[in-house]
């Protein structure tokens, strides 16, 4: 059991409110006017991760995602052009993952998937059209 802290708890209702995995930049963005160090974000991140208190995943690049555990499984949409993530609140793999269980006689606890594409905001920037855009936009327009 993990005492309770300011960090901790400031990190926990950042977590809490947000509808998609947050980097530890973008915690430390949240709480920079509280005094909170990026350091002693990474700690409390850390130490909830070995406690199942969120679930840490990796984003394409590599970099550290967390979402406050809530549930057995997480799903969500990721951007591949602006890396917005949108959080499914709904499991499309229960189907899936039924399937897998009965086949293989091997009980899933949770699931937990990240489905890359591009969103429809860069959809409509890219002026080629195509759906991976590798323009760079001109944002004054």
């Amino acid at each position: 059991m993990l005492k309770n802290t300011k960090t901790r708890t400031l990190v926990r209702e950042i977590l809490d409110k947000s509808n998609s995995p947050l980097t530890p930049a973008e915690i430390f963005e949240k709480l920079k006017t509280l005094d909170v160090t990026l350091s002693s974000i990474y700690r409390t991140l850390d130490a909830f991760t070995k406690e199942d208190i969120v679930i840490k995943a990796n984003d394409q690049k590599g970099t550290a995602l967390y979402t406050l555990n809530k549930d057995d499984h997480y799903h969500y949409l990721e951007c591949k052009n602006c890396h917005q993530k949108i959080q499914l609140n709904y499991c499309p793999y229960h189907k899936v993952n039924h399937e897998l269980s009965k086949k293989y006689n091997f009980d899933i606890d949770e699931s937990n998937v990240v489905i890359y594409g591009v969103c429809n905001n860069c959809k409509t920037k890219c002026p080629s059209g195509h759906a991976i855009c590798n323009h760079e936009h001109n944002n004054n327009n």
